[in-house]
């Protein structure tokens, strides 16, 4: 018959099986004893197995705090496979080691690599002064000194996450009141900018890029700043219903639309403050009335360089300024065919400035395109020669 681990294979009416789980119980508390008067050649061991993880030969845990860790978690893991009554204590000292360790700055990897080590090193003691008599009773025990060993391994894991996790709100809560200041009254103060950059190693005069979005573009934004190459040097801030992203860009780099970080496929609005962080916060207002200029067809950022028809014109019709109904009206006396005619001859005109080129790319004579130029001028009132006026032009049919 197959007898299940740790049990006796005796007669229960001769009750020998509970005397023998009575003295493999003494038997273990002997051993367990034995084990304590070993304890500061353990914690040799463990210390100088530790010390061999990368980890834990820089500063990270002095030397005062490993040795005083190591006896300690030892000790209390003894005193649980003694008796489980113990265990509040051990899974206290791991409460309070996991999140020591993560303040410290610890990886997680080496932390449990370290912990687990109480196990091999524990049970090698154990073999060391046990007998040949005591072999049942080591195969019995096994896996309850192991189970003892990872509940203060699992305890320790759960303490040290719990801790990055509440290091990470901390510190994301002063970034974030640090980032907040900039943008509010206290962004004009020279004292809150020299701050700012001194927190987080910049410089306050150096160009920054902002791009501002709302919707679907605002999330893009914000996976763009949680890149983890990129999460230290682009700072997120939102603001009623748009999400603001900004980062420092070498002086001369180029205009907005060229800087990239990221942002190349997202149709958002984007601005470069030039003299710092003095003018982050108007630039970021740019930013924001750009990205309300985007439409479904566009797959790139918005900018002044390159969208400014587009964003004088909007801000021409707020005003009610209605430059496009205004030069069709203009134009309605015209026939339809010479309409689409004029139309045309314009459009390619403010495209390239040039006569010659507007003619060989709509296959007419030079003199044609002059005469069309010449009817939109007098229904219209604007010579396309001069810049100023074909600039109504462009503006009303952006």
């Amino acid at each position: 018959m197959h007898t299940p681990p740790g049990s006796a294979a005796r007669s229960p009416e001769t009750g020998t099986a509970s005397s023998a789980t009575g003295a493999d119980d003494a038997r273990w508390v002997q051993l367990v004893g034995g084990l304590k008067d070993k304890l500061p050649r353990m914690q040799e061991t463990f210390v100088e197995r530790v010390r061999a993880i990368p980890e834990y030969s820089g500063h990270a845990v002095s030397g005062h705090d490993l040795q005083t860790a190591a006896a300690k978690a030892i000790e209390l893991t003894l005193d649980a496979m003694a008796g489980k009554e113990h265990y509040p204590r051990l899974l206290e000292f791991a409460t309070d080691l996991g999140n020591r360790r993560a303040r410290q700055g610890l990886p997680a990897e080496a932390l449990i690599s370290a912990v687990r080590m109480d196990f091999p090193i524990i049970w090698a003691t154990l073999l060391e002064i046990s007998d040949n008599d005591d072999a049942a009773l080591l195969v019995n025990r096994a896996e309850e000194v192991w189970r003892v060993v990872d509940d203060y391994a699992t305890a320790t894991h759960s303490s040290y996450l719990a801790a990055r996790v509440s290091m990470a709100q901390e510190e994301a809560g002063v970034r974030q009141e640090f980032i907040s200041a900039l943008f509010g009254a206290q962004g004009r103060l020279p004292e809150t900018r020299d701050r700012f950059a001194k927190a987080f190693n910049l410089k306050p005069d150096v160009p920054y890029a902002i791009a501002a979005a709302k919707g679907q573009p605002a999330a893009e934004l914000r996976k763009v700043a949680s890149t983890p190459n990129r999460s230290q040097s682009m700072f997120l801030h939102q603001a009623e219903e748009y999400t603001y992203l900004f980062w420092p860009v070498p002086r001369g780099g180029g205009s907005p639309g060229s800087l990239g970080a990221g942002i190349s496929a997202i149709p958002c609005g984007l601005a470069t403050a030039d003299a710092g962080l003095v003018d982050l916060a108007a630039f970021g207002r740019i930013a924001a009335a750009l990205s309300d200029l985007a439409t479904p067809d566009d797959q790139a950022p918005i900018t002044v360089e390159r969208h400014w028809i587009r964003l004088a014109r909007a801000r021409m019709d707020a005003l009610g300024v209605q430059l496009g109904a205004g030069l069709d009206g203009q134009l309605s006396v015209a026939r339809p065919d010479e309409l689409e005619r004029l139309r045309e001859t314009v459009s390619t005109f403010l495209a390239n400035g040039s006569v010659s080129a507007t003619a060989d790319q709509l296959y007419c004579h030079r003199n044609t395109i002059l005469n069309r130029m010449r009817r939109f001028k007098e229904l219209t009132g604007i010579d396309l020669m001069v810049p100023v006026q074909a600039a109504r032009a462009v503006i009303a049919w952006a």
